[in-house]
């Protein structure tokens, strides 16, 4: 039924239309939402004899076949469109007689609500509603205030259930009961917390997404995971163990069809009463997926899932997905020959998972590659490793593989190494091989998978491979540049960081410790300055790798105590000059590097480098740019930030400012003494590592100390010590 088109009728007093599109709708048994409409418009226009009898036509026609609660759901829903009309609330009263009269109290509570009587439907059928739904045990939430109440029993000579609540037992009458509170599921995380609290510790560790969806219903159906993690953080959970609960619950709940997890910074997490298909729980990433490999992606995953839930794959669902693959494989042949053999790829690892073939036949990632006038290039492009190992294998079927296969030595992803390594032996290209290897020492930067490689161990053992230590060290080295060459590109210097933390943690540190195992003292001493240093390193990385230095050599992180003025290892710095020597830094790298590689550039132009001196002026240019950029780069790795509570009271040290007056009878000087970048001799602020300020480093006032300030040399008092940060 059109109801638009019906409401305008109705608006044009077209009775006679409204009702054969009435009858139409009732033979063709049209949803109850767009009658219930009709009926509503036609109440609204004054209608109300009309729409009682279209209403009294439709419950007659559907009361008879339905089940008791359908019956009552259209009789209610019917009387709330019409709701003067007294023969519907006698059909309503009937109805509710049908589905609810064998329940205990149904008749105080049908009299209670006031259906029988003058009450509103609207009202009277909430308290129907509401109370015949509760059995003592349930729970309920109220509406307003949130508290959770759980159901005694009820009392007959008063007409009153009666609640048990945190704060001891309360009585409601049932009107007044159904429009405080509402009906709420056990796990509701306002039940857990205010009336199973012995309940809750265990739920949350053995039933996190049953915790979830409880929480959920508390919230309005989600919660992010912020809100969760201050929500149960210091209630609930300990801190240190969010992190492995949320992982927990995160995987239970993907797992739930009744919650879906979306999103990300914060993930959100929604609850779905009636729950969700696998379908529809991926339907969202399957409508983004836009590359190959994000439908591979999706693919893998819907499959996956079907095996774990031992349920068949819907074609439906795949076609979609392996049709876009075909289609990106056929329009990228001869334009993207690469982007051809990555979709191809997906197709193949799709295919094999069991999805279902394309309805029109396409290339095979080997049929391409055996067409590709440079197949080494089109795989070189692959970003996903997985994809490799069927790429290689292709690419071995061609007479020329050999020659494939030492192209992608410079390229390949470190965990495909071996597999090209032995495709180069059986071809006798080993010496290929050593020529890579010495590349990739000499320039591990530009070679980190291959350097990657030989950290971990190549299978088959390569001549010119150097100890672990040797390889630590290199590592490390690309780790340095990556961090401090403004050259290398962003996207380099992230694949530097990753491909060496991951390599140093493989296998618990394995090859580091061995490298441990080869290094003496002065060189661990050096190993460990440069992991401190290391900005490249992750957090844990870097403390892990530290505690192993310090189970093998414990004495290098032994210190004794040293005076914060004398301590080599520290820069005290205010923050205000600590921002501003990191500015200088990166003027310093950003600016004036960039404009001397450019005059490197234009002066190279002009011809016999031999004889053109602006050419090595640049380059005198350049090393002492780049000394002094190492230089500020070292000083800002051990700046160490001054705060008012590091200045000592009693004594001068650094941060303090301190009178002194010459004796017998002089005149008195102040002095600040903060950090190097902080000074200002013209306002009396000094260095602290000045010979002045080391004079007076750790004496009181009242001492005496021989001093030469300016051109005056004599007896000084210290008169007073305050802090130069107050």
């Amino acid at each position: 039924m059109n109801v638009d088109q019906v409401v305008e009728w109705i608006a044009a007093g077209d009775i006679d239309a409204v009702e054969g599109a009435w009858l139409e709708a009732v033979e063709q048994n049209a949803p109850a939402d767009q009658m219930t409409a009709v009926l509503e418009a036609l109440v609204s226009a004054g209608k109300t004899a009309e729409a009682e009898t279209m209403a009294a036509m439709l419950l007659s026609e559907r009361v008879e076949a339905a089940e008791p609660a359908a019956a009552l759901e259209l009789g209610r829903a019917l009387l709330l469109a019409v709701p003067e009309s007294a023969e519907l609330r006698k059909q309503a009263v009937a109805l509710y007689q049908r589905a609810w009269g064998s329940r205990e109290h149904f008749r105080a509570l049908l009299a209670a609500s006031g259906l029988t009587g003058g009450q509103s439907p609207r009202r009277a059928a909430r308290t129907l509603d509401v109370c015949l739904s509760l059995q003592a045990g349930g729970y309920l939430v109220n509406r307003f205030d949130h508290r959770a109440a759980r159901v005694e029993r009820f009392d007959d000579a008063l007409g009153e259930f009666v609640l048990a609540m945190a704060g001891g037992t309360a009585r409601f009458d049932p009107k007044k009961l159904a429009d405080e509170f509402e009906p709420a599921d056990p796990a509701d995380f306002r039940v857990l917390c205010q009336l199973r609290g012995e309940e809750l510790g265990r739920l949350i560790q053995d039933d996190p997404a049953g915790v979830l969806i409880g929480i959920c219903q508390s919230r309005g159906g989600q919660i992010d995971a912020d809100a969760l993690k201050a929500l149960l953080v210091g209630n609930y959970l300990e801190s240190g163990k969010w992190s492995s609960w949320w992982s927990r619950a995160r995987t239970a709940a993907k797992r739930c069809p009744q919650l879906s997890v979306d999103g990300r910074s914060p993930v959100v997490v929604s609850y779905h009463p009636q729950g969700r298909t696998l379908e529809e729980e991926l339907a969202p990433a399957a409508g983004e997926a836009r590359t190959p490999t994000a439908q591979l992606a999706v693919i893998q995953q819907y499959l996956r899932e079907c095996s774990q839930r031992k349920q068949a794959a819907n074609e439906t669902f795949l076609a979609p997905l392996v049709e876009a693959l075909a289609k990106e494989i056929t329009d990228y042949r001869t334009r993207r020959p690469a982007d051809a053999l990555l979709a191809a790829l997906a197709m193949d690892a799709a295919l094999s998972a069991g999805a279902p073939a394309p309805q029109a036949a396409c290339p095979t990632a080997a049929e391409l590659l055996a067409e590709s006038r440079d197949p080494a290039a089109a795989i070189a492009h692959l970003h996903d490793a997985s994809l490799w190992p069927a790429a290689l294998e292709a690419l071995a079927a061609r007479p020329d593989a050999a020659d494939g296969f030492q192209k992608l030595l410079g390229v390949a992803p470190a965990s495909q190494l071996d597999a090209i390594c032995t495709q180069l032996r059986a071809a006798g290209r080993g010496e290929a091989i050593d020529a890579a290897v010495a590349d990739a020492l000499a320039n591990p930067i530009e070679n980190i998978a291959l350097c990657v490689w030989l950290w971990k161990g190549p299978a088959e053992a390569v001549a010119a491979c150097p100890s672990k230590l040797d390889l630590l060290s290199r590592l490390l080295g690309a780790l340095q540049t990556a961090e401090h060459d403004w050259n290398v590109r962003s996207a380099d210097r992230k694949e530097v960081y990753q491909e060496v933390r991951s390599a140093l943690s493989a296998n618990n540190y394995a090859a580091y410790r061995q490298a441990v195992g080869e290094m003496t003292e002065a060189v661990a001493a050096t190993i460990k300055r440069r992991v401190e240093r290391s900005d490249g390193l992750a957090e844990t990385v870097r403390e892990q790798m530290l505690q192993m230095l310090k189970e093998n050599f414990y004495s290098l992180f032994l210190r004794a105590r040293v005076e914060p003025w004398l301590d080599e290892n520290v820069l005290w710095t205010t923050e205000k000059a600590l921002h501003a020597r990191e500015a200088e830094l990166k003027n310093l790298m950003e600016v004036k590097m960039l404009e001397n590689s450019r005059a490197i550039g234009v002066a190279a132009s002009h011809g016999d480098l031999s004889e053109n001196s602006e050419w090595q002026y640049a380059i005198e240019e350049q090393r002492r740019l780049k000394a002094q950029a190492a230089q500020m780069q070292d000083e800002l790795a051990k700046a160490r930030i001054l705060h008012a509570q590091d200045v000592p009271a009693e004594t001068v040290g650094v941060g303090s400012r301190v009178t002194l007056k010459r004796l017998p009878d002089g005149p008195e000087h102040v002095f600040a003494f903060l950090g190097p970048w902080d000074s200002d001799p013209s306002r009396g602020v000094l260095s602290y590592q000045s010979a002045l300020a080391l004079a007076l480093m750790g004496k009181q006032a009242g001492e005496m100390v021989a001093l030469r300030i300016g051109e005056e040399e004599g007896e000084y008092r210290i008169e007073r010590i305050e802090s130069a940060l107050a």
